[in-house]
């Protein structure tokens, strides 16, 4: 061990390699990581003098891995999974749950799975269930968690299949009237951060913000249809027209569990999909105008 410290600037640059690695988008590793985007790409460039080698190329594009970065990616991420794996079983021996690593975005989080989340802990007492939370897209790669929510055009395999994704304006019950009338200002995801847009829209980085903001009656957001779905139950949030705008893309739950914990993350996600699909059912009954149950199979079966 001693002979690898010499070889590396610090350890932790392994943690920001193989972060940025993963992402191959500084950006997105320095979210990941809570630190700032500078940062990352001053330890790889700290990494990539030691070593005497770059290990990615830069451009508008993003930074991709050159052919010594992608062999270096593989050997850590491969030892990072071992790591992983190991630790786990520590924890899961020591207090008899099995560690189940959850990677959804945070508006899913913030509102849906929170507000359930006491019935979620309840069936499943044998967890010990861990997130990664996503501001951003929820489309790239899973990494090492067990199961993930992504939104894909394609089955990807070993997947639970959980809705065709679609959208639509929601407000606030107060709002409701103003909206319908085009007059409510529109809050908007804005990936480069929080600003004033002008004309009536506001820009948020986060989702969960948006939704935050549309629910307080501060404006009119589109509300994907399995984040927002627990709020147009309850009433706190109402679609703005009539008619859903789905995607080319469907939800699924990708299960990456290893062979021990397979099982129970199957499970997790069958549980997470049967909730949600119970919340679309009761909508459709509230509002079937919106033909919500269209969207629990799969295109092409119905």
């Amino acid at each position: 061990m001693s002979g690898l410290r010499r070889k590396l600037p610090s350890s932790h640059a392994l943690f920001v390699f193989e972060a940025a690695a993963r992402h191959e988008n500084f950006s997105r590793a320095a979210e990941e990581l809570n630190v700032t985007q500078p940062a990352v790409s001053r330890a790889v460039a700290a990494l990539e003098a030691h070593l005497g080698t770059p290990l990615f190329r830069r451009g508008k594009s993003g930074a991709r891995l050159t052919s010594e970065g992608q062999r270096l990616r593989d050997v850590v991420s491969g030892a990072f999974a071992d790591i992983g794996a190991e630790l786990d079983a520590l924890a899961s021996r020591r207090d008899g749950k099995t560690p189940i690593t959850l990677s959804v975005s945070t508006a899913f989080t913030a509102h849906w799975l929170m507000p359930r989340i006491g019935r979620l802990r309840a069936a499943f007492r044998e967890i010990d269930l861990r997130f990664q939370m996503i501001p951003g897209p929820v489309d790239g790669p899973t990494g090492d968690v067990d199961l993930a929510m992504r939104y894909l055009t394609a089955d990807p395999g070993e997947a639970l299949f959980v809705m065709q994704e679609a959208h639509i304006p929601v407000c606030a019950p107060s709002l409701h009237e103003t909206a319908l009338r085009g007059e409510a200002t529109c809050i908007l995801l804005d990936p480069e951060g929080t600003k004033a847009h002008g004309g009536g829209t506001l820009g948020f980085a986060d989702y969960a913000i948006v939704l935050q903001g549309a629910m307080i009656g501060q404006g009119v957001a589109e509300g994907w249809l399995n984040i927002v779905a627990h709020w147009l139950c309850e009433g706190h949030l109402l679609p703005c027209v009539d008619a859903l705008s789905i995607t080319v893309r469907d939800c699924y739950l990708l299960n990456r569990a290893p062979e021990d914990r397979r099982a129970i993350a199957a499970e997790l996600a069958i549980w997470i999909r049967d909730e949600l699909h119970k919340d679309l059912t009761r909508l459709d009954h509230t509002f079937p105008r919106l033909g919500i149950t269209r969207l629990l199979a799969p295109r092409g079966t119905g």
